[in-house]
Order: structure tokens, then C-alpha cells, then sequence
């Protein structure tokens, strides 16, 4: 009974101690010198196998292309922020014809960006992004897996 009861405190501790966290970003996007608009930006806190990553935030680019993206978590752990970008900028599929699919560029967000309370304290300022080149990391993103949501 004592390694039960020492579990059972730590679960306590553990539950007691979930701290709200809360992160924010805001940039431009653009295709060459045109603004992106309407185009997808969602916040999303990544997460260690087996549970899965939670999408904080989704909103999309207005007709300057920007956007302001915020979201709200409360864990036991620090956040793992990223937001991902879902455009169609410079999208050639096979013999130039647009693909269908979007695609689709991660950022990380860096930890001094998260606020331990219910509002931004520190914007992550991403800037004017022009999307034209392939970043490193690109994928592309066509259907949501119904299984694990991979965003």
C-alpha cells in the first residue's frame, strides 16, 4: 500500500499542477508580390505518442494576406507549439497542371513565446512570408486522416 499511495500523490501533485498556457503569432503571407488571402493558418500544440497533437486555433489570411492566430492549453507540460501554413502559392502539379492538393509549411514556435496565463503576453512575430519557394520541411496536405489528425 505505500507504492500505491505514493502513486496516488503524484497523480495529485500532477493534476494540481496543469498550468494554463497560452501562445500567439501573427505575420503576412504573400505569393510573389500578391497577398495570399482566405488561406488556412492553424495553431496547433504537438504532443508525445501516444496522444495525439490538439489544434488550438484556426483562422484564415484576410485580403492583405494577414493574419493573427492565438490559442489556449492547459498541461501539466510546456506547449510545443507550431503553426501550419495550408496555401497554394506557386503549386504545379504533374505537367503544370495546378494541383489539387495544398501545401503545407510548419514553423516551430520557440518556448519564450508561451504565456503562463490566459492571454498573449509576447506576439511571435513571423513577418511578410513570400511562399513562391519550397521550404525545408514542405509537405503537402490533401484529406484529414480520420484516424490520427495530422493537420
Amino acid at each position: 500500500t505505500m507504492i500505491l499511495s505514493f502513486g496516488g500523490l503524484l497523480l495529485l501533485v500532477g493534476a494540481g499542477s496543469a498550468a494554463v498556457q497560452t501562445i500567439g503569432a501573427r505575420g503576412q503571407l504573400m505569393c510573389g508580390d500578391k497577398p495570399i488571402d482566405n488561406t488556412e493558418v492553424k495553431l496547433w500544440a504537438t504532443h508525445t505518442f501516444p496522444r495525439p497533437d490538439s489544434q488550438l486555433a484556426v483562422v484564415k489570411t484576410n485580403s492583405q494576406g494577414r493574419f493573427n492566430v492565438s490559442g489556449i492549453e492547459s498541461s501539466i507540460f510546456t506547449l510545443s507549439p507550431e503553426v501550419r501554413i495550408y496555401h497554394r502559392c506557386n503549386n504545379k502539379g504533374i505537367l503544370s497542371i495546378p494541383n489539387l492538393c495544398q501545401r503545407k509549411v510548419t514553423y516551430k514556435i520557440p518556448d519564450t513565446y508561451i504565456a503562463k496565463s490566459g492571454t498573449v503576453q509576447k506576439w511571435y512575430e513571423m513577418g511578410t512570408m513570400n511562399m513562391e519557394a519550397k521550404q525545408k520541411g514542405e509537405g503537402g496536405h490533401c484529406v484529414d486522416n480520420p484516424v490520427r489528425t495530422v493537420g
